[in-house]
């Protein structure tokens, strides 16, 4: 009697199979790398966000406990800021005249006090922070920040680029994230414009 032979079965894994595996494996880590830069850059954007917000409250607050010293009641108000970016990026923060925390001021010294401290946290919690504040309709104001943005400077992979700069004809979010040209602000500095009645 003569045995039949059986047809060798395939015991293992070819290379061929071993390649596409780690190929596959290798493209998932690649994405996965590419996901994680996308987070952190979305979580430093709402961190910004959350910065500006908590800014932009306290100086509301600050002009409202002093309604006298507000643009509307003082074409000159002491709330009203119209430096340039230079002149605010390269100078120290202002120096606080009187301390009005510990001290009994009149309606302006606590209006040159509230915009030295005020001035002091935009500087501290915004990469080169500055801010401009304008005069707006109906004793409104508008309320820039402005800060050195890493992903709009120049490096191997980027060019600089500039904040649009404001016209009368933009509206929505091109308004709210637009530079005033009277502010001279240079490429990698990124704007946000907020208008608030006190």
């Amino acid at each position: 009697m003569q045995a039949v032979q059986r047809p060798s079965r395939q015991s293992g894994v070819t290379l061929v199979e071993v390649l596409v595996s780690m190929l596959i494996m290798a493209l998932g880590m690649v994405s996965l790398a590419a996901l994680q830069t996308f987070t952190l850059k979305y979580q430093m954007g709402s961190v910004q966000r959350a910065q500006l917000s908590g800014l932009l409250s306290d100086y509301t607050e600050r002009v409202r406990s002093n309604l006298l010293q507000a643009p509307g009641q003082q074409p000159a108000s002491p709330y009203l800021m119209a430096a340039t970016w230079t002149q605010q990026a390269t100078a120290a923060p202002p120096a606080i005249a009187k301390d009005c925390a510990s001290e009994a001021c009149v309606a302006a010294e606590l209006a040159a006090f509230d915009m030295a401290q005020w001035r002091a946290r935009v500087r501290n919690e915004l990469p080169q922070g500055s801010v401009r504040v304008d005069a707006a309709g109906n004793n409104g104001m508008t309320i820039t920040f402005m800060w050195s943005d890493k992903e709009m400077r120049a490096d191997a992979v980027q060019v600089a680029r500039t904040s649009n700069t404001c016209t009368a004809a933009m509206t929505g979010l091109d308004q709210q994230t637009c530079c005033p040209q009277s502010v001279g602000a240079p490429e990698g500095v990124r704007c946000a414009r907020f208008e608030v009645l006190p």
